[in-house]
Formats: structure tokens, sequence, C-alpha cells
């Protein structure tokens, strides 16, 4: 399904007149990943973890065409993941935990139902699918604005608005970051039902509580670098 094969990432200060535009401190080029490679197959949970700094949502990033990696590739069922093919794209979900991916302006709904626009949905098809998303991420008698939802309410519309479009691979970046014990229990449970319903799940968390629970496989990344990869019982082993 999907293979990240010795992808890395270099960044490389700025030079000439962006020197005044792009603030930075670093003055020699950082390598925030080297040659990472790993798999994730349809039915799979994996979870990415490791400390901060580790590279974790670099390589989300990279993989979902939000970065261009420095060398190396990410292959989607062999095809090469491509930012500008839409076709590609359209066949993974990604949840950041970045607030400034909502529109604030518009509630919920409106924000699922632009992105639905975006995709290319049916609107019949989008106003069921946004309906069932939104009474099972809790938001369904929550449709205000989204500058007036909690930090775990927008991480909720994150996880609904990745669901979406029912897309092969979900990808999710620290989902549980803003979220009680109970809600992200709850959301742990539904990325198993993704994987038995034949979904590939990518998932990057600093908990291992929930990754020993969740995940099929784990990958540990520090300093950039796969330090090892293997199943929940070997790590707490």
């Amino acid at each position: 399904m999907l293979v990240v094969d010795e992808v890395s990432m270099v960044y490389r200060p700025p030079r000439g007149p962006a020197r005044f535009v792009v603030r930075t401190s670093a003055t020699e080029p950082v390598e925030a990943l080297r040659r990472v490679s790993l798999e994730v197959e349809r039915g799979e949970i994996v979870a990415l973890v490791g400390p901060n700094g580790a590279g974790k949502s670099t390589l989300i990033r990279a993989i979902t065409t939000l970065l261009r990696p420095t060398s190396g590739e990410v292959r989607l069922d062999g095809r090469r993941v491509d930012p500008d093919d839409p076709a590609i794209r359209a066949r993974f979900g990604l949840a950041l935990p970045d607030d400034r991916s909502h529109y604030w302006r518009l509630t919920g709904r409106q924000n699922l139902e632009l992105h639905a626009a975006l995709l290319g949905i049916p609107a019949d098809v989008a106003r069921r699918r946004i309906d069932t998303l939104m009474e099972a991420r809790g938001l369904a008698h929550r449709d205000k604005r989204v500058f007036g939802y909690s930090s775990g309410m927008r991480a909720q519309l994150a996880i609904a608005r990745a669901l979406l479009h029912d897309p092969d691979l979900v990808v999710l970046d620290e989902p549980t970051r803003s979220l009680d014990p109970v809600a992200a229990a709850a959301v742990c449970a539904d990325l198993g039902d993704l994987a038995r319903a034949g979904h590939a799940v990518l998932m990057a968390t600093h908990r291992l509580d929930e990754v020993l629970e969740t995940a099929d496989r784990l990958v540990v990344l520090a300093g950039g670098e796969v330090r090892w990869t293997g199943r929940p019982p070997e790590l707490a082993a």
C-alpha cells in the first residue's frame, strides 16, 4: 500500500534577499530526515513514535505532499506520490494538530461542506457523510463557528475532515493530543475499525499507552532516523 523509500529532508538556510523574509537562526543545513524507509499495508495501523524533534511531523508532511523530500520517494500502490497529481492525493486523508487548517469563521459543518466540494464529492453524498462523521465525532450538536470550538473539538473536526472522502490511507499527526481519555479511546477504537475495514492507517503519537493497545507495528524515530521497527509486544517485553 504505502511505501516510504529512503526519504531524506534537508532544510537549507535562506540565502540572498530571502534572509530578510524567512526568520531562522540556522546558518547551516539541518537534516530533519535521514534515509527513512517504512511500509504500511491495508488493514494495518502503524504508529510513528519518538521524542520531540525526532522527525515525525516532517515525515508525515513529506508523505502527504505538504513537503517535497530532498531525496527518496513515497509510493502508494506502486505509484509515486506527486504533489502535482490530484488523483493520488485524493487517496489519503490527513489530520494535523494545526488549528490554522480550519476556516475559523465557518461552522464545523461548513468547513466539511467546503472540503467535500473541493474533493468533488456529490452534495447528497457529502451531506450524509457529514451527518455521520459529526455524530461520530461528537460534533452534531455543536455546529457553531470554529473559533468557538475547544481544542478537542477542533481535533475531532480535523479527524472528520480526514475521513470525509473514505480514503484508502489515513494519516494522523498526534490525533489525540487535545482529547480527554474517553475521547482519545474512542478515536483509537475508530482507527481499529478503519483498519479492519481494509484501510491503511499511519499515526504519529507520543503516547506509548495508546500504541501498545492500538498499533499493529511501531516505527521509532530519533534524530531523523528509524531506530527500531517492530510489534508492540516486542517493545513492551
